[in-house]
């Protein structure tokens, strides 16, 4: 990933984390991506060249609580200069937020772009396979309490 991509990334999930607190989550955490490290072969571990194997993949990016104690799961992505793609997201993530919903935990999609973060309640009316969602409707469902 590019240093700037990178910079970008990290800002954006500040913002997004101010943006959960503000809506009324408590207890942000980010939600670790599990990996192994692994030699990518026997006669190359004394060189200290290894592998970076993803595990589990998780649902989102932050949990946390909000007020009654339900849980909160929080996917981020950070698009800026154009829409937000149903294809931003990674296959697994939808079916996860929608598992997680029907559970009772509140599922959100976090977007951070040029005019701002939008805090959305999963799932996102209009937003689905093939649809994007421009920053004018993301605004206008942005979610402003839980």
């Amino acid at each position: 990933m590019p240093r700037l991509s990178q910079r970008l990334g990290a800002e954006g999930d500040q913002q997004a984390v101010g943006a959960l607190y503000r809506v009324g989550v408590e207890q942000v955490e980010k939600i670790g991506t599990p990996v192994k490290i692994v030699a990518v072969s026997p006669d190359l571990t004394h060189r200290g060249i290894y592998q970076v194997i993803f595990g589990e993949k998780v649902i989102g990016d932050y949990r946390g609580v909000a007020p009654g104690g339900i849980s909160v799961i929080a996917e981020v992505k950070s698009a800026f200069g154009r829409n937000l793609h149903w294809s931003d997201l990674l296959p697994h993530q939808p079916p996860g937020l929608d598992r997680h919903d029907e559970l009772g935990g509140i599922s959100l999609l976090v977007w951070v772009t040029d005019n701002g973060v939008h805090v959305l309640r999963w799932p996102v009316k209009g937003f689905g396979p093939g649809k994007g969602l421009t920053p004018e409707a993301a605004d206008k469902m942005s979610i402003r309490s839980l």
